[in-house]
């Protein structure tokens, strides 16, 4: 976004009478008018018309923004605070006004090429994906399914031999880069989408399958918007799976399910339908939708670095997220995202089951195989 634009926005959103604040998950956070849509709108505003700058504690409310998007569907200008947002962060990363908390992050997706600090080695052999030279699928698998969320990549992987596609995971994959887009850290995530454009454009497979919208937006976003491009289609597994209706297991769930729209897949990327067929395909029941459903759910508070620099208030947005799944009265929360189910799985108890959507159908693969 370029800058006149930028200031443009800014100023329609800092003269609203800013509703979007009661639909912004940072706000239902913290209960005050710094970390809205609104304020931050209003500390860009004051520095581009040299007010004010933007300093230390500036910066801390431009970084408690999730960039979920959600007020964008409240607003009638369409003032994209989530894109204003990220560019404001890449401007803060080079004047060495990012919180000093991020900085380990960017440390270890550059030196572990990943955000967990995990060995590098060890992302996907335990996958135990022999390397072929030419597949059907090459499975990018993300940092949170090869490190936090192992079951969303081994129920990913069985289910694409069980449906006959032949499938390789990238040897040398790398964090896609999403955590630094959306923190500002612009040119080491341009390192990392160079060396994940060469290596899977390397490779010899139809597609890229992911099951992180994270992943899915950097690929088919931000690399593009780098000058960087694939040599092969990018799809989500949601839509992957959405086009072999015909061909996906079938067993009836005694328990109702609902399904949380994870803000790259819905907002970012309007994917809605694709998932929902696929769960009511599979169970037999339409999804019972929370009232936040769609382009109107609320975001996870797992995204763009909220969770790294404040964990208390992150957490306290992914319990009013299952809160809102236990109001339909739902045993099954489904999400598309590992990021997403990272998040809801650590504020559910027992009366409520998080799953990723490779999960479900798996484990309905697993039931139609037993009653046989």
């Amino acid at each position: 976004m370029e800058p006149q634009e930028i200031a443009e926005q800014v100023r329609l959103c800092a003269g609203c009478p800013k509703m979007c604040r009661h639909r912004c998950p940072t706000f239902f956070a913290w209960r005050s008018d710094s970390p809205t849509p609104h304020g931050r709108a209003l500390l860009i505003h004051y520095e581009n018309t040299e007010t004010r700058d933007i300093d230390s504690r500036g910066a801390e409310v431009l970084y408690q923004c999730l960039q979920c998007s959600q007020c964008l569907t409240w607003c009638l200008p369409g003032v994209d605070i989530a894109e204003i947002v990220e560019s404001m962060r890449k401007s803060l990363v080079s004047r060495d006004l990012q919180p000093a908390g991020l900085n380990s992050l960017r440390e270890s997706i550059e030196s572990h090429h990943n955000p967990f600090r995990e060995d590098h080695d060890e992302r996907n052999q335990w996958l135990g994906v022999e390397t072929q030279e030419k597949t059907d699928i090459i499975y990018f698998a993300g940092c949170t399914s090869s490190y936090r969320e192992k079951e969303i990549a081994r129920a990913t992987v069985s289910l694409l031999h069980h449906l006959n596609y032949s499938v390789q995971v990238a040897p040398d994959e790398w964090c896609c880069g999403s955590p630094l887009v959306r923190t500002g850290f612009e040119e080491a995530s341009k390192r990392v989408a160079q060396h994940n454009a060469d290596l899977l454009n390397s490779l010899d497979a139809d597609e890229i399958l992911v099951t992180c919208p994270g992943c899915y937006k950097t690929l088919t976003n931000d690399y593009a918007d780098y000058g960087i491009n694939l040599n092969k289609p990018v799809v989500h597994l949601s839509e992957f799976l959405e086009h072999r209706l015909d061909s996906l297991p079938k067993t009836d769930f005694e328990t109702n399910l609902t399904y949380h729209d994870p803000c790259h897949l819905g907002r970012h990327s309007e994917i809605y339908d694709a998932p929902r067929s696929v769960i009511e395909t599979v169970t037999g029941k339409e999804v019972v939708e929370m009232d936040q459903s769609r382009e109107n759910a609320m975001c996870c508070g797992n995204g763009a670095g909220l969770r790294t620099l404040f964990p208390d208030y992150a957490h306290k947005i992914g319990k009013e997220r299952i809160r809102q799944a236990k109001e339909t009265g739902a045993g099954i929360l489904v999400s598309t995202c590992p990021f997403c189910k990272n998040m809801l799985n650590a504020e559910a108890d027992y009366d409520l089951e998080v799953l990723d959507l490779s999960e479900l159908v798996e484990f309905a693969r697993s039931r139609e195989f037993k009653s046989a």
